[in-house]
């Protein structure tokens, strides 16, 4: 019975069809799809298709059912490495998320996809501090802790710039928000140097304290501060690009002075006005600043800056601090892997570990100190002799500019009669 109703349903619809076209109405009395339908039609299909793969999974049921995705596997390998790389790193990463086959498929096209990033999309800064790995070793991993960093540089980055632009300049002319524009292209890859040192100093922090055996009488998890690591910094320091040594520094020490700044109560507030704020906490030690930089890096240093109060960010350093305890959070082991230590056995070994920070002062700062002495070669008298004068004034970011950010005018010869210096000036 079933059958014979299909039959005669099909043989009604034929009948249908044929008195329609007999009208003029049908397939020859359509209009033809323009080329944006046509091209809107197949962004349809293929979006349909992910969307199958996403919902049933990749296996032979799926290929049986999308004839479309079925055809998008088939192509040669070639061609899924061009369109792959026509794609942002972000589109990757939604496309791995659509399927598993998908996800294979980026993973097997890693190597070329590594080979085409570094050499038409990221710049000589990123692949000299970041060499990519042999082309037999070259997976997409590589594509995204490039990405993050990126990113983490970009945001810091922008608070930086709020910073100058909403607490500093606050009736700011528009030569002066130009000038700042292209600072702002050139402090990028500043902050991506600084986070390259502290990602480094950290390394050389954790592969010291990290598996190291203790005494009996001493076990247990402990982070305290010591003195500087000058030897491993120097290490780091040669490769960074020679002529911009100093100005990185210049922007680790105004990287610092933000978040110091940040981190403690507004001056001008008086008792009343702090308790009624939530500003009567104890501002952030040195201890703390150093904790954060060393093991947050400039990824935390952004988030903290991006906070809109005081109590935030207050709130969100002791939660960070907190979370790599593993007497007091339960998801330890995932934080330290955010800090980059991935080794099984270095995890088992932080609850019985003590962790030395760099004291705040003794970061970076001695290491430039010494090669700043008279017999030392490493930079010139210019420099030195600037170098004296920005460490006096901490108008780090008047040296990163080129201009007085305060006044608007060149730093270099400004024979202001002002005599009333601004009360900021120390915190800049």
């Amino acid at each position: 019975m079933a059958l014979l109703w299909f039959r005669d349903r099909v043989r009604r619809e034929r009948q249908r069809d044929r008195e329609r076209a007999s009208k003029g109405v049908g397939v020859q009395g359509r209009k033809r799809p323009s080329i944006g339908q046509a091209a809107e039609s197949l962004q349809s299909r293929l979006i349909a298709s992910f969307r199958s793969v996403r919902r049933r999974g990749s296996g032979a049921e799926l290929r049986g059912t999308s004839s479309f995705f079925t055809a998008f596997l088939r192509l040669p390998n070639e061609l899924h490495i061009h369109i792959l790389s026509e794609l942002s790193i972000s589109d990757l990463l939604s496309l791995r998320r659509t399927s598993h086959a998908l996800n294979d498929l980026i993973a097997s096209c890693g190597p070329p996809l590594v080979r085409f990033w570094v050499k038409h999309r990221m710049g000589t800064l990123h692949t000299h501090l970041y060499p990519p790995p042999a082309p037999n070793e070259a997976c997409f991993q590589y594509l995204l802790a490039m990405r993050r960093r990126h990113i983490a540089s970009v945001r810091l980055t922008r608070e930086l710039a709020n910073f100058v632009l909403r607490d500093t300049l606050k009736h700011t002319s528009e030569r002066q928000r130009q000038m700042w524009t292209s600072v702002y292209e050139k402090m990028i890859p500043l902050v991506f140097g600084v986070g390259y040192f502290l990602e480094e100093h950290r390394r050389a922090i954790l592969e010291r304290d990290l598996g190291r055996i203790r005494p009996r009488s001493h076990i247990g998890y402990d982070i305290c501060t010591t003195s500087g690591i000058t030897r491993e910094e120097r290490t780091i320091l040669k490769r960074l690009d020679a002529p911009l040594r100093l100005q990185f520094f210049y922007m680790y020490c105004f990287i610092v002075q933000v978040l110091s700044r940040k981190l403690r109560p507004p001056t001008y507030a008086g008792s009343i006005e702090k308790f009624l704020r939530g500003w009567s906490g104890q501002p952030a030690d040195e201890e703390d600043i150093a904790f954060v930089l060393v093991l947050g890096g400039i990824g935390q240093v952004a988030k903290l800056l991006a906070c809109p109060n005081y109590s935030q960010r207050r709130r969100l350093l002791h939660m960070f601090i907190t979370r790599l305890s593993p007497h007091e959070s339960v998801s330890w082991r995932a934080h330290w892997r955010d800090v980059g230590v991935m080794s099984p056995a270095l995890l088992d070994d932080i609850p019985c570990a003590s962790i030395g920070i760099t004291q705040l002062d003794q970061i970076w700062e001695p290491l430039i100190r010494e090669m700043m002495k008279p017999e030392s070669r490493d930079f010139t008298e210019h420099q030195k002799a600037a170098y004296h004068e920005v460490m006096a004034s901490k108008a780090f970011i008047n040296e990163l500019m080129g201009y007085d950010v305060l006044r608007g005018r060149p730093a270099v010869g400004d024979d202001s009669d002002d005599g009333e210096d601004n009360a900021d000036d120390d915190d800049l």
